[in-house]
């Protein structure tokens, strides 16, 4: 028996990959835009259907598991099929997000929400193609029914400068401008998505680099407490084949033997770390030069987070 297929089914919820914000370091002006306050925590499409809810990481790895309060919580809201995409987030005592206690999800005791800020699925229909301002009357019509940990992340639809000075006095991670009449192009990155982050800056010192290709691929910097130089961070971002060329030849003449840190190697907490084995691909220097860095925060280690190369100092 042939069984018949409707012409035109219905589309089903389902992982849809994210639209990625282009990062510029001046944000855009004028009516055509919408600002949302940049959260710092694991983006998440969040999919819907029926008594199934199901998150996924931007690279589709399922993190239900990971955060089973926002799965069950988004489950027993009963919208139906739908589809968000947001950001999962830990807040601190003052209500900002927190990416350290995000990463210390299973020992802290902050809350940790789900801000929804698009709607790309709803009861059999994909919203892709809509204007963001029409998605948004979308959203903001469920998200009615939200109730912590899921909620509606704000948008501004007002002038920047005073919304900047405000993100910054309240030492929030940056803003996100959306054009109103945008569509949601899923796995691409977009100029009608823009971000900027509201760094801190800091003097450092240059202690080694990791060897790669004609130079470097990163520089190793630290900084002194008390008489000990201590590593915080590898830095590979900031750095044009200019700039790179100039800072390595600048470096060349303080060429040393032994690593100058004190806490390296590091311990193999992580794919990332300057453990023993990595430490065979750097190249030590006398810590003689500093750079100036921007960067997001610090951990609790005192590590640094998106750093960005400026300049050597000195």
């Amino acid at each position: 028996m042939v069984q018949r297929v409707p012409q035109n089914p219905k589309a089903r919820p389902r992982f849809i990959e994210p639209m990625e914000c282009r990062r510029v370091p001046k944000l855009p002006e004028g009516s055509d835009w919408l600002y949302e306050i940049k959260q710092d925590g694991y983006r998440v499409i969040a999919l819907v259907d029926g008594s199934t809810a199901l998150l996924y990481s931007m690279s589709g790895v399922d993190y239900t598991a990971q955060f089973p309060h926002i799965s069950f919580a988004l489950k027993n809201l009963k919208f139906g099929a739908v589809v968000f995409d947001g950001e999962v987030v830990a807040l601190d005592e003052h209500g900002r997000a927190s990416f350290q206690e995000l990463q210390n999800r299973k020992s802290t005791r902050r809350p940790i929400v789900y801000f929804a800020f698009d709607v790309l699925h709803y009861l059999g229909k994909d919203l892709l193609d809509l204007p963001l301002a029409e998605r948004r009357n979308v959203l903001e019509e469920i998200g009615s029914r939200f109730s912590d940990p899921c909620r509606l992340n704000p948008i501004f639809r007002t002038e920047l400068p005073p919304l900047v000075a405000e993100v910054k006095r309240l030492g929030l991670e940056g803003i996100v401008a959306k054009r109103s009449d945008s569509i949601y192009i899923p796995g691409k990155e977009s100029g009608a998505w823009q971000k900027h982050r509201f760094n801190q800056e800091g003097e450092f010192i240059v202690g080694g680099y990791v060897a790669g290709g004609r130079t470097f691929s990163s520089l190793i910097v630290g900084e002194y407490r008390g008489d000990k130089l201590y590593y915080v961070k590898r830095v590979a971002a900031g750095f044009t084949p200019h700039l790179r060329d100039e800072v390595y030849k600048e470096l060349q003449p303080l060429k040393a033997p032994e690593c100058p840190f004190v806490n390296l190697p590091e311990a193999k907490r992580s794919g990332h770390g300057l453990t023993a084995d990595k430490l065979r691909d750097c190249v030590w220097l006398k810590p003689e030069r500093r750079c100036e860095l921007e960067f997001a925060e610090r951990t609790r280690r005192g590590r640094l987070r998106h750093a960005l190369f400026r300049r050597l100092i000195g």
